[in-house]
């Protein structure tokens, strides 16, 4: 009886949420019966399991205090981030109070959900005696998958970014506008073979080594088998590396190494930092962290704030952790300025990193905000005051790569721009602050906004004239791969294709891991963070490879949470897993 009065409540729960938050998402015609049905079998299943683990639940939300105020607020950002606001401010109040009420209860539900089944079990935080080539073995079904990508778009996917470091390699003439890291990769593995695909190959491999590096690295600690086994095979069908590890992107690589150093930080935390006293635990991070720095323009300072953040967390052995900190940023001097200064190699355009400032410029130009005529004179010199209407929230390029734009005036007095920047934010606090909210809708929001747009991925080779071009082993396995890409992309969007969701994800499992392994627990969340942060008063688009990473090591943070530390066992009298 009392299982039949759960399934009715279930079915009642299962159809309200589902209702309410896809209405706090968009509006009803804009969304699929199919998406309805689905969505309503998984929140009946939901709430029939959350009722039936009620009494656990509430007395593993409640064991700690932090656990219950963190839930809450990732709850209250997660609700935020999926509101589809034009949808919100025009909807009756009323309807909008039920349906929100309804959402956030929904949303704090499957949170608590999810920290109960983590902190009643797990693996037990002990060293196991796991072999090397495991790492073998868990690779093998990523790459297995990936190159039925690799065979669908041959030679590889690239875009005018990839195309610029392609022909960089073949007139022999560089820049770090987009990272040299990336284009010496390409020019040494082309002598290997001249075509795009060994990039792709090198990628997956590299890819592929590093997530199979962090199952071996877990199961060393405590991991079983079967859940390792389960997250390469994961990872070997999620459409997310499938299609990256075929494109020709910077991103790609450097975002591998994010992937790897968080996975060392992790390690770090389960060795208790015995790996920071030896040689090869100091190169190997000493590697990781030279990578970061240089494969990405923005690399350097999540290098080193992260360094500075393990230096501070095992401060008694400072001394080994200051090695890499000088080592990198010593590395990073000498070959962005002298070296590439003796080979004539450009070093990256400083008016990139003004995408925000210019955006927020170029909002209250367009929506005629205040400014004064001596900052209408002074911005007429970079643009004119016309064509600064070619603003589109999203997306710097209709401004910075304008005709009429004359990047020279911002270069030449840096200071000057940032000033009048500074005086025009004081001047349209609301508008710069709806300005930097839409320019960086991608970080926080998981609703991709009604105006706005997401670029996920590249597929084929863009027109050029190097003789490049798709030339698929396949014609049918090209339309069967780009029809699942097209399909995730159309059901699943802001599950897998909005890197949000990632990020708030990667929150909630430090969150339990902390419970779990204590306060340091936290330190592996440092290269997401500062990755985030930098992509975050930087964005000149909405492309997802930016924060790809919180992608790609999310699962890793739910490994993580799923071991636990002797002292702070799994409770409610349930023993964890040791297989």
């Amino acid at each position: 009886m009392l299982q039949f009065r759960n399934f009715l409540i279930s079915v009642a729960a299962g159809f309200a949420a589902t209702i309410s938050v896809l209405a706090v998402m968009q509006e009803r015609q804009d969304t699929s019966l199919l998406k309805y049905a689905v969505l309503t079998v998984i929140s009946i299943c939901f709430f029939f399991a959350f009722l039936t683990f009620r009494r656990g639940i509430t007395h593993a939300v409640l064991e700690r205090r932090y656990i219950l105020v963190g839930i809450m607020i990732l709850s209250v950002f997660t609700l935020i981030s999926l509101i589809d606001w034009p949808l919100f401010l025009n909807r009756p109040w009323y309807e909008t109070v039920i349906i929100d009420f309804i959402s956030l209860a929904t949303i704090f539900c499957f949170f608590s959900f999810i920290a109960f089944l983590l902190l009643k079990g797990g693996y037990v935080w002990q060293r196991t005696e796991v072999s090397k080539w495991t790492i073998l073995w868990y690779m093998l079904p990523m790459i297995f998958v990936w190159m039925f990508y690799l065979l669908a778009f041959f030679p590889g996917n690239m875009s005018p970014d990839s195309l610029n470091h392609w022909r960089q390699v073949e007139n022999m003439e560089f820049n770090n506008w987009h990272p040299f890291a990336y284009t010496m990769v390409i020019l040494v593995l082309t002598q290997i073979w001249d075509s795009p695909a060994v990039i792709v190959i090198f990628q997956m491999l590299l890819l592929s080594f590093v997530y199979s590096f962090g199952l071996y690295s877990f199961r060393q600690y405590g991991l079983g088998k079967r859940i390792a086994w389960v997250a390469a095979i994961l990872w070997a069908v999620l459409p997310i590396n499938g299609i990256f590890s075929t494109i020709l992107w910077k991103d790609v690589v450097y975002s591998t190494f994010i992937v790897f150093l968080t996975i060392f930080v992790m390690k770090t935390v389960l060795q208790e930092g015995k790996n920071l006293r030896t040689w090869s635990g100091i190169a190997t991070f000493t590697i990781v962290l030279v990578g970061i720095a240089f494969f990405r323009n923005n690399g350097l300072p999540i290098a080193i704030l992260t360094a500075i953040g393990m230096l501070i967390a095992y401060r008694h052995i400072w001394k080994q952790l200051l090695t890499p900190l000088v080592l990198v940023s010593a590395l990073y001097v000498i070959v962005t300025g002298p070296v590439f200064t003796a080979y004539n190699i450009q070093s990256a355009n400083p008016n990139e990193s003004m995408s925000i400032p210019t955006q927020q410029i170029a909002a209250v130009v367009s929506q005629d905000g205040e400014l004064t005529e001596e900052q209408l004179a002074y911005l007429d010199t970079i643009l004119p005051i016309n064509d600064w209407n070619a603003y589109n929230p999203y997306l710097t390029d209709r401004i910075k790569f304008h005709d009429n734009f004359h990047e020279d005036v911002i270069i030449e007095d840096m200071g000057k721009y940032l000033s009048v920047w500074f005086d025009i934010v004081k001047q349209n606090p609301a508008l710069v602050v709806e300005a930097y909210l839409k320019q960086t809708s991608l970080v926080w929001q998981i609703n991709k906004p009604v105006d706005g747009y997401t670029n996920p991925y590249t597929i084929d080779v863009d027109p050029n004239e190097m003789g490049l071009e798709t030339k698929p082993v396949s014609q049918t396995l090209y339309d069967g791969v780009e029809y699942l890409l097209e399909t995730s992309r159309y059901h699943t969007e802001e599950l897998f294709w909005r890197p949000a969701v990632f990020s708030i994800l990667i929150i909630f499992f430090s969150l339990i891991a902390s419970r779990k392994l204590g306060a340091v627990a936290w330190l592996p969340i440092l290269p997401v963070l500062f990755n985030t942060a930098t992509i975050s008063v930087g964005l000149p688009a909405q492309d997802y490879r930016y924060l790809v990473s919180n992608a790609m090591v999310s699962i890793f943070f739910l490994l993580f949470a799923s071991l636990y530390k002797k002292g702070k066992e799994p409770a409610y009298g349930v023993h964890a897993s040791r297989k």
